[in-house]
């Protein structure tokens, strides 16, 4: 299946930086300790778009030293009161193109689906990575399975004509 080209516009992000190996299971506790702060700030109603951003790229990057920002979209009023004692901060997200995947799957399938994005899907597209960080995009009608803990979103890769 070839990805789907989408061009996502610049946004501001509040986010929280995890720093360690791409799919440890810390990411998910991130994932949670992210989403309760949302919720306490008022992000979640309405639900917003959330990024799972990946800075680094595990085949050079040691995987302790990998970075992984979580991220949800707010406005430019919007202002962290907190960042001392919930470790959040406020970045630009450039945007821009990206070549994008559904993914529906676990916490633990979500490595083999990068691996056949950038191994296949890529490739086909006819298109080439551009360098910045590839990301995860969680719409706002995002739920997990609370039976099976799969879930959905979007494996996007930034691109570049050949």
């Amino acid at each position: 299946m070839s990805p789907e080209i989408k061009t996502f516009p610049p946004v501001r992000l509040a986010y929280m930086r995890y720093t360690g190996p791409y799919g440890h299971p810390d990411i998910a506790m991130h994932w949670q300790r992210f989403g309760q702060w949302c919720e306490a700030q008022g992000l979640m109603k309405p639900r917003r778009k959330m990024y799972g951003i990946s800075l680094d790229n595990p085949m050079v990057t040691p995987p302790n030293e990998c970075r992984y920002d979580l991220g949800v979209e707010v406005d430019a009023s919007f202002k962290v009161t907190d960042a001392a004692t919930s470790g959040v901060a406020i970045q630009q997200f450039e945007g821009g193109p990206y070549a994008c995947q559904p993914f529906n799957g676990t916490a633990a399938q979500i490595g083999m689906a990068w691996m056949a994005m950038f191994g296949q899907a890529l490739p086909m597209s006819g298109l080439q990575r551009e360098d910045k960080p590839s990301m995860e995009v969680y719409l706002e009608d995002f739920e997990m399975d609370p039976n099976t803990f799969a879930f959905g979103c979007l494996l996007c890769v930034p691109v570049k004509a050949l």
